[in-house]
């Protein structure tokens, strides 16, 4: 992803999270922590991509997707998991980019992102054969591009994004839709008291519980109303992008990001969500940026992002996962990888991973995949 443009958020692994539940409750009871079992990473990079960023990564119901852009031509790019391979799948936009893909039920899938020159955002959806574009209205003259997508249980469609004019006083930078059973999409409006800027990811657990990250903090919607989260105390002064957001297991979750550090430039954060309250997870004082989170079969999270400093790691990549100890420290090294954006579970307990390769020592942007048995 570049530092301009967030990154969204993908449909994740609800009907995983109870199980993931009952995993991590055995965890608490005294078995092996996450560190004691071997990780087994193995690239599956695509073939014939030169130039390519990938930004997301989506798995749901057996059908695993990637998407981010061709440098190339400056096309969007998704690309299917066949089992042994990639497939790329024709794009109805001959310029753009997709920030951000869903996998979601009965072979659909979902993607958002931009168009053309201007800027114009995008959804389209997969219908199990083809890439075809949805009709969302934006304000006529608007540019910009929506972020994140994902899919509640119930199939609801949420794509948020900002977006902004060149008239004066005209500029608006909050984007979100919903898509309902009837295909019709319409305009989420949320209060001035719990407004979070331009949205980077959305996480639709029910219809009645969706958590929003922003350019500006962290929102819920509980079915009737929209509240800003009360973040820890120790951010109120500070900048900061939370990236990322999933559930671990029925009222816990964590979100990952960054922090404007003056020693480090940007610092690696993570929180968690626990009976009401957010709180930090200590993370590793080093120069880094989170931008990824799922959790294992385990219900153990992996974190993944990228640092630009070759003393925390030459090739450019990072990953955090908890060490014995419970803490959160660098230890994987996916075999060739660089900057790394997105990360999901899949229905097997796989973890996928989606970026470019190794930065410092490879010219371009090449795309990346690896998955962690």
């Amino acid at each position: 992803m570049s530092d301009t443009t967030p990154r969204g958020g993908a449909v994740r692994r609800r009907r995983l999270a109870v199980a993931l539940a009952a995993a991590v409750v055995a965890l608490t009871m005294g078995a092996a922590p996450a560190t004691a079992r071997t990780a087994s990473w193995r690239a599956v990079v695509p073939e014939g991509l030169s130039e390519a960023v990938l930004y997301d990564i989506s798995s749901a119901e057996g059908s695993t997707w990637t998407a981010g852009i061709d440098v190339t031509d400056w096309s969007p790019l998704a690309l299917r998991w066949n089992g042994s391979g990639w497939t790329r799948t024709p794009q109805p936009v001959a310029h753009g980019r997709f920030d951000d893909i869903a996998a979601g039920s009965g072979g659909e899938a979902w993607a958002v992102g931009s168009q053309g020159d201007g800027d114009v955002p995008i959804v389209e959806r997969w219908d199990g054969s083809a890439w075809n574009l949805e009709d969302v209205p934006v304000p006529d003259g608007a540019r910009g591009g929506f972020h994140a997508v994902a899919v509640s249980p119930r199939g609801t469609v949420w794509a948020g994004g900002g977006i902004f004019n060149d008239d004066p006083g005209g500029f608006q930078d909050q984007l979100l839709k919903t898509r309902g059973p009837d295909g019709t999409w319409r305009d989420v409006e949320i209060p001035a008291d719990a407004a979070v800027g331009s949205t980077i990811n959305v996480l639709p657990l029910a219809d009645d519980d969706v958590w929003l990250l922003g350019t500006k903090g962290v929102a819920h919607f509980d079915g009737t109303a929209w509240t800003r989260q009360r973040l820890p105390a120790q951010f109120d002064d500070k900048t900061y992008y939370l990236y990322d957001i999933e559930q671990r297991k029925p009222g816990e979750l964590w979100a990952v990001g960054l922090v404007e550090d003056d020693e480090l430039w940007r610092r690696p954060v993570a929180l968690s969500f626990v009976d009401g309250n957010w709180t930090e997870v200590p993370t590793p004082k080093e120069t880094a940026e989170l931008r990824g989170i799922t959790f294992d079969r385990h219900g153990q999270p992996v974190i993944v992002g990228r640092t630009r400093e070759p003393a925390v790691d030459p090739n450019g990549n990072y990953v955090l996962t908890l060490d014995n100890d419970g803490r959160l420290v660098r230890g994987e090294r996916p075999p060739g990888a660089g900057m790394l954006v997105g990360a999901d579970t899949d229905e097997q307990g796989r973890i996928w991973t989606s970026g470019t390769v190794a930065e410092f020592d490879q010219p371009g942007s090449t795309p990346y995949v690896a998955v962690r048995d």
